[in-house]
């Protein structure tokens, strides 16, 4: 009878009950296998015998190793086990398997031994899980002579596999231990689900993932047999739910705003990634106030039933402020100079008020860089601005930067090669280079760009225009070439217009430049964007040109977004002249969509009433030609008479050059005077009998505006003659002469200045037949703002009545800068000047009225609203110091 030995009969028979279990398994492991193989290493075997030609170690390594690759498995060669495996004490300790060799990623490692019995073999095997190693598997596998080792060998090679594939596939998932957080929210997070290849690493992973929630204090995971394979159970324990934040120690910043950048709130799971960003957040709102010491702490404080209250507490510290900014290296350019282009800038007395002397290090790394392109466009182009060093010293701040400025380099050569549509010369006189005295890179791209953009309006859309300079190191000159391949003359195949959902496409397209068909035109498509924001219809406007199948072809692609353009403004203020004063108009500018605007406006104060009608229709029959009329009727009481008006008026307008307008209008008025007293004045009384005014007015008007409300550039002039009487019959005979002009200037961090000036003349054509209504009267938030309305004119010397003037003018100038740019609040200060003048008077400019003042203007839900404060320089006995206005309307 054969003998066997077997050096773990103990174990054996723990195993014999999975026998019927493993064996139905066995039918599925190679498919198992194929999809994943276990990471399985087998060491080689110890010989229980001396060895023979028939059962050599090296012939027992090479079946073994044969069978292993077969199925798979790996095997470790017996010179990487010697001296870590004592095969003379049998079986390994646990320190040998871990000083082992073995491939990353290894989860089975499978030993044993091999016995000859007579003329039979028995192998005795152990497959330890080194990922549970209480549940490891012993078996044993008896077999024919040594000539039959391969046999033995791939029987063990699939008892093996069986084992390690013995609960590859995940039955189920369980999450355990959670309360507030959703168990779905969990399983998003674990890259496993039941029919899944069980897998320690993405298990691993999983735990990461759900870590990275911040909802947890710890996470285990334990493994559990099924008949249907592994049971995970994802044991989780939670974190506290936050009771309240407290905020404690802010006094120089609204708690409520603190609250807004913290990410903490009750009723939520404590989060430690949570709280290092919510002071995080803190600290860099101080810091934007230019509190850079502030310190934040979290504090903790346990609760009953698993609540926490969290308290954020600031030390908040002082102000820090810019000092002083100074320059190392600098010799071309005085650190005056160099100031002025920064955004940064030490502390001033208006720092209460701006940004002035605040730290932010994004704008002083971009004040670099803004050096650094002041240089290169002042013919330095090797200067380089290091990054700046800044150092806090109390409560201040220094900043230095250092400079290499290198030499300066002039213009040399300006030519260009390629594809010219025009004369050579007609080209460069594009550019601005060649005149230069020294080199500017900003220049260069400038030029670039202008030629560009030509050759994109003459139907070149992709035009290459490409510099190419070389220096002249001796000299110190930049030679320039710029190359032009004007590829394909492109024309435009379609247009089409997206997200006028009230606006007809009509008022769109007659707005837009280019046509159907026509040649492409890159300027063409910014003056339409123009015109279509200038009609104050739409929130934004974009004009992207498209590519097409056909490469000589563009679509034109206009996206609008609509906006309301019904208004309903107010106005109110109060003076001793007309005591509580109240103005209201209701108007539609897009009227049915199509583009026609409507008002009705209506004043009403103490001493006076106003209501007017006006119509426009811009585009009289879908042509160019506007046409509009407008019905009022006033009454207003003056201290010795009241003026009633009613009247018409038609207006014609027609585009002639370059955003220029001419305009024609006819206005029929019928005006009394009533109510007069004893002490009016003579002239006032010799207009009660010029009653009827016929007259028409001669208009030429240009508008370059960027915007119809708050424009920050272009321009605006008007020029306009009005005749009344002779032909046209009525009481009145006179001629008015007016002109006026108006700039916007944009200016760096979003400011603006503005400049107006306006004249008039007047005088009567034959008698007196100049009424007092029809002269001049200045004051007020739309001339010259600290004097009431109307206030400015040359008085009776009887009565001292105010009986308007035949000559006027007057000078606004304007600093415009933003408040809250988001809630488009900006801010004003300005300088007015003028006077009127008697029909017998020169024009005086010894006796100007002038003031200064500020104010605000916001663009509100309800209309633009203009709040201003004039101050009068030089007060006459007559007039008041100073004066507030108060209106919502358009600009001026």
């Amino acid at each position: 009878m054969p003998i066997k030995i077997n050096l773990f009969p103990s174990l054996k028979a723990c195993f014999s009950p999975l026998i019927a279990l493993l064996t139905a398994a066995f039918l599925i492991i190679p498919c198992l296998a194929a999809a994943s193989p276990a990471n399985t290493v087998i060491l080689p075997l110890k010989l229980n015998a001396k060895a023979s030609a028939a059962m050599s170690q090296a012939k027992v390594d090479t079946a073994l190793k044969k069978a292993a690759d077969t199925a798979g498995l790996s095997m470790l060669e017996r010179d990487q086990t010697n001296g870590i495996i004592n095969y003379q004490n049998w079986p390994p300790t646990a320190a040998a398997l871990k000083a082992l060799p073995l491939p990353k990623g290894t989860e089975y490692i499978v030993f044993g031994s091999l016995t000859p019995l007579g003329g039979k073999i028995s192998v005795d095997m152990r497959v330890m899980d080194l990922l549970d190693p209480a549940h490891s598997n012993f078996f044993y596998q008896d077999g024919g002579s040594a000539e039959n080792l391969s046999t033995i060998f791939n029987k063990i090679s699939r008892r093996i596999m069986t084992f390690t594939n013995r609960y590859s596939i995940i039955a189920e998932i369980v999450i355990s231990g959670n309360k507030k957080i959703d168990s779905g929210a969990i399983r998003q997070k674990i890259d496993l689900t039941a029919g899944d290849i069980y897998s320690p690493a993405k298990i691993k992973e999983a735990i990461k993932n759900i870590y990275k929630m911040g909802y947890f204090d710890n996470i285990t995971v334990t493994s559990s047999p099924t008949d249907k394979g592994r049971r995970l159970t994802f044991h989780v324990i939670e974190k506290a739910v936050i009771s309240q934040v407290i905020i404690s120690g802010e006094n120089e910043i609204k708690e409520s705003d603190i609250r807004d950048v913290i990410t903490l709130s009750p009723n939520s799971i404590i989060s430690n990634k949570d709280i290092q960003k919510s002071i995080t957040s803190i600290k860099k709102l101080y810091k934007d106030k230019s509190y850079y010491n502030t310190r934040v702490a979290a504090d903790i404080k346990k609760l009953q039933n698993g609540r926490v209250d969290v308290t954020f507490k600031i030390r908040e510290g002082h102000k820090v402020y810019i000092k002083d900014i100074t320059f190392t290296g600098n010799k071309a350019f005085s650190a005056k100079e160099l100031r002025k282009i920064m955004q940064t800038s030490e502390r001033g007395w208006l720092s209460w008020l701006t940004d002035s002397g605040i730290l932010k290090v994004n704008i002083v790394d971009q004040d670099s860089a803004r050096m650094a392109a002041f240089y290169h466009n002042h013919g330095y182009i090797d200067a380089r601005v290091g990054k700046p060093e800044i150092k806090h010293k109390g409560e201040w701040i220094y900043i230095n930067f250092n400079i290499f400025e290198g030499p300066r380099y002039r213009v040399g050569t300006v030519d260009l090669s390629g594809d010219l549509i025009t004369d050579r010369a007609d080209l460069i006189k594009l550019t601005k280079l060649w005149k230069e005295k020294f080199f500017s890179r900003k220049t260069l791209r400038d030029d670039v760009l202008k030629i560009t953009d030509y050759y994109a309006s003459k139907g070149y859309a992709f035009a290459e225009v490409t510099p190419h300079t070389e220096r002249d190191m001796q000299n110190k000159r930049v030679n320039v070439t710029i190359s032009i391949a004007k590829n394909k003359l492109i024309h435009i195949n379609r247009i089409t217009i997206k997200g006028n959902s009230r606006t007809r496409d009509k008022v769109i397209r007659r707005e837009m430049q280019v046509k159907e068909g026509g040649i492409f035109n890159a300027t063409a498509l910014k003056v339409s964007k123009q015109r279509l924001e200038r009609l104050d219809y739409f929130e934004h406007v974009d004009i992207t040109p498209q590519p097409t199948a056909d490469s000589s072809e563009m679509n034109i692609n206009v996206d609008v977004k609509e906006k309301a353009t019904g208004n309903f403004s107010i106005g109110a203020g109060y003076s001793s002249v007309d005591s509580f004063m109240f103005m209201s108009q209701v108007s539609e500018s897009n009227f049915l969509g199509k583009g026609q605007r409507v008002a009705l406006k209506a004043n009403l104060s103490g001493r006076s009433t106003e209501y007017d009608f006006s119509f426009t229709e811009p585009h009289l029959a879908d042509s160019e030609l506007l046409f509009g009329f407008n019905i009022y009727n006033w009454s207003r009481d003056y201290d010795n008479y009241t003026k009633k008006s009613k009247g018409v008026g038609v207006n014609f307008a027609y585009p002639i050059w370059d955003k220029w307008h001419l305009s024609v209008g006819y206005s029929f008025d019928d005006t009394k005077l009533t109510n007069l007293s004893a002490y009016t004045s003579q002239l006032i009384l010799d207009s009660t009998n010029i009653r009827y005014t016929s007259s028409i007015r001669v208009g030429l008007g240009k508008n370059t505006l960027n915007h119809r409300i708050n424009p920050t550039s272009g321009h605006l002039y008007s020029m306009s003659l009005k005749y009344a009487g002779g032909p046209l019959g009525g009481d009145s005979q006179f001629t008015k002469l007016e002109a006026s002009t108006s700039w916007y200037y944009p200016l760096p961090w979003d400011t603006t200045i503005h400049n107006k000036l306006s004249a008039g003349l007047a005088f009567a054509n034959s008698g007196n037949k100049l009424p007092v209504f029809e002269k001049y009267y200045l004051g007020g938030i739309n001339t010259i703002r600290g004097f009431k309305a109307s206030s400015i004119s040359p008085r009776d010397p009887i009565t001292g009545e105010k009986i308007g003037g035949a000559k006027m003018w007057f000078y606004n100038l304007e600093y415009i800068f933003p408040l809250l740019k988001d809630a488009g609040l900006r801010g004003v200060t300005f300088f007015d000047a003028g006077n009127v003048y008697a029909e017998d008077s020169d024009w005086d400019f010894s006796d100007i009225k002038k003031s200064v003042g500020f104010g605000f203007r916001w663009r509100s839900p309800m209309g633009p609203l203009r709040l201003e404060w004039g101050y009068n320089l030089d007060p006459k006995p007559y007039e008041q110091q100073s004066n507030w206005d108060f209106t919502m309307g358009g600009t001026f």
